[in-house]
C-alpha cells in the first residue's frame, strides 16, 4: 500500500476534484466509505436535474474545526492522503477500505483519544485509477473539534510507517523496497503521465531508466557506461563541483534526443532511480579515481568499433544468452541467502534485464519491460550500503549483457522467436531471485521480485504465445554502437576488452 500526502487550504476545492471526473475521466461512482460519522448523514447527494453533487454541506461540516480555531488555525489545514494498491494486488471491497481508513487515520493520530478531540475527516473511493491501481483517498482537517489546531511534524514518514503495519494487519503485499531502507525512485508526475498518454508512448522518464539500468549492464567501467549511454541515443550532460580545478564529475543528467527544435527534458540520474544516482553508480567501481567532465565527454561511441552481425550470428548470440542464462540459474539455486555475492548478483540480475528488455521491447511497452522495472526495485540497495562484494554470478550474467548488446534487436519474425528463449531463460532468472528473496526474509524486495516474476510468468506457460516485437517495427533500426568487444560466453569468467 502506498501512501501519498498532499496538502491544500480549500476544502470545497478538494471535493469538487474529488467528486468530479478527474484529470481523465478517472473518476468513476465517487462515494464515502468511511468519516468522522456515520457515512449515511455525510455523504452528499446526486442533483437530479444535472448529475452534479451537492457538496455545501459535506463542505462546511468539515470546514467547522477550522473555522472555530480562526487565527490559530494551520494555513494549509486540507491534509489529503491517498493510498493506493500496486495493480497486481487486486480490489478490495468497500468494508475494507472502510477499516483500513478509520485505523490509518487512528495511527496517524487524527482520531483523538481521552487527552485530545479528534479531527474531522472522510475517505473517498471510485473505480480503479488510470494506471489500474485501486485506492482510497483521505480527507482531513487539521483541526480537532474543540477547535484547537493540529500542527503536523514528520507526517510523511509516519505514513509510510502506518502502511506497512497496515500491510501486515490486513494480509497485503509489501512492495516498497524504499520503506524498507533501500534506496528510492522517484514517482511520475501528473504532467509526465500525461504527455505519455497523448502521445501513446511510455514516460520518459520510465525510458531513460530502463535504458541508463541497461548501459550499466555488463560495463567495466565509468567511461564505459557513459559511452554506452550515448550508444543508445542519450543525451548526457555533467555536473561538476564550482571551484574544483580538476572538474570531477558529481552528477549527471540524461535526456531523449528531442524531434526538430524541441528542447530536451533533463533528468538527473537520482530522479530516475535511487540507485542510478553517481555515487551509488561509482560503487561497481570503488578503487577507479573518477573521470573529469573532459573524459566524459571523450566517452564517445563514434570512436568505438562498430559491430555488426549477420542473422545467423545474432541467433547463434541468442541461443548462447539462453544457454548462459539457464546454467547461471541453476547456479543461483545453489548459493546460500546469505552469501556475499547476492547484492552484486541481485544488481546484475536487474541490470540484465534491463538489457532484455531493450532487446525485446523497444518500444519501452510489454511485460519483459515491466518486470524489468520491478526487478530493479527488488533489487535497490540500502542507502547506505558500501560496496557489493565480487561476485562470480554477477560477472557471468554481465557476458550475458555484453553479448545481448552486440546482438542488438530482432530484424524479422524468425530472429523474434529465437529471442524469446533468451526472455524465457530470463522469466526463470527473476522467479529464482523472487524465491531467494522470500528466503532472505526481505519483506519489500521480496514482494517486488514476486512482481517482477508475475510479470513474466505467462512466458514459462506451454502452448502461450508471447509477440517479440522486430526491429523493423521500431525507430531504432540503427546498429548498436559498442565501446567494447562482445565477451565470449562460453568462457569462465575473463573480459575481453
Amino acid at each position: 500500500m502506498i501512501p501519498k500526502v498532499t496538502y491544500g487550504s480549500r476544502v470545497r476545492g478538494l471535493l469538487e476534484y474529488l467528486w468530479g471526473p478527474g484529470k481523465v475521466e478517472e473518476h468513476v461512482d465517487p462515494h464515502l466509505v468511511a468519516g468522522y460519522d456515520d457515512v449515511v448523514l455525510l455523504a452528499p447527494q446526486q442533483r437530479p436535474h444535472d448529475g452534479g453533487w451537492s457538496l455545501e454541506e459535506l463542505a462546511a461540516r468539515l470546514d467547522a474545526p477550522q473555522i472555530a480555531a480562526g487565527e490559530r488555525g494551520v494555513r494549509q489545514y486540507v491534509w489529503q492522503c491517498s493510498l493506493s494498491l500496486p495493480a497486481q494486488e487486486g480490489q478490495l471491497d468497500d468494508a475494507t477500505w472502510s477499516r483500513i481508513a478509520g485505523r490509518f487515520v487512528a495511527e496517524m493520530g487524527f482520531a483523538g483519544g481521552v487527552e485530545r478531540a479528534g479531527c474531522r475527516w472522510i475517505a473517498v473511493r471510485h473505480c480503479l485509477s488510470a494506471r489500474g491501481n485501486d485506492h482510497v483517498h483521505l480527507v482531513v482537517t487539521l483541526a480537532t473539534e474543540d477547535g484547537a489546531p493540529v500542527w503536523l511534524r514528520q507526517d510523511k514518514r509516519r505514513s509510510q510507517r502506518v502502511a506497512d503495519l497496515l500491510e501486515d494487519e490486513f494480509g497485503l503485499g509489501k512492495w516498497t523496497p524504499g520503506r524498507a531502507g533501500a534506496t528510492k525512485r522517484p514517482e511520475l508526475t501528473r504532467p509526465e503521465v500525461d504527455r505519455a498518454r497523448r502521445s501513446g508512448q511510455a514516460p520518459e522518464r520510465e525510458l531513460l531508466r530502463r535504458q541508463v539500468r541497461a548501459a550499466l549492464a555488463g560495463a567495466g567501467s565509468e567511461a564505459e557506461w557513459v559511452a554506452r549511454m550515448k550508444g543508445a541515443g542519450l543525451l548526457v550532460a555533467t555536473r561538476t563541483a564550482a571551484k574544483d580545478s580538476q572538474q570531477v564529475v558529481v552528477g549527471y543528467a540524461v535526456a531523449v534526443r528531442p524531434a526538430g527544435a524541441a528542447k530536451p527534458t533533463w533528468y538527473a540520474g537520482r530522479s530516475l532511480d535511487g540507485d542510478l544516482s553517481l555515487p551509488q553508480v561509482r560503487k561497481r567501481w570503488p578503487d577507479v579515481e573518477p573521470p573529469s567532465a573532459g573524459q566524459w565527454k571523450a566517452a564517445d561511441p563514434a570512436e568505438s568499433p562498430r559491430i555488426r552481425l549477420s542473422g545467423e550470428d545474432r541467433m547463434a548470440v541468442w541461443r548462447s544468452s539462453a544457454t548462459a542464462l539457464e546454467a547461471i540459474s541453476a547456479r543461483l539455486t545453489r548459493i546460500a541467502p546469505d552469501s556475499p555475492q547476492w547484492p552484486a548478483a541481485t544488481r546484475a540480475s536487474a541490470e540484465l534485464l534491463a538489457r532484455v528488455a531493450a532487446g525485446a521491447e523497444p518500444s519501452g511497452r510489454g511485460p519483459v519491460t515491466r518486470a524489468a522495472d520491478a526487478l530493479a526495485r527488488a533489487a535497490a540497495p540500502p542507502r547506505r550500503a558500501p560496496a557489493p562484494a565480487a561476485s562470480s554470478v554477477a560477472a557471468e550474467l554481465g557476458r550475458v549483457a555484453d553479448a545481448l548488446l552486440v546482438a542488438g534487436h530482432a530484424r524479422n519474425g524468425g530472429e523474434a522467436a529465437i529471442l524469446l528463449a533468451v526472455v524465457v531463460q530470463a522469466a526463470r532468472l527473476v522467479v529464482a531471485l523472487a524465491e531467494l528473496r522470500a528466503a532472505q526474509q526481505q519483506a519489500h524486495a521480496a514482494g517486488a521480485a514476486a512482481a517482477a516474476a508475475a510479470h513474466l510468468m505467462p512466458l514459462l506457460q506451454p502452448g502461450i504465445q508471447v509477440q517479440v516485437p522486430t526491429q523493423s517495427s521500431t525507430p531504432q533500426a540503427q546498429p548498436h554502437t559498442v565501446p567494447a568487444r562482445a565477451r565470449d560466453l562460453s568462457g569462465d569468467g575473463e573480459a575481453q576488452r
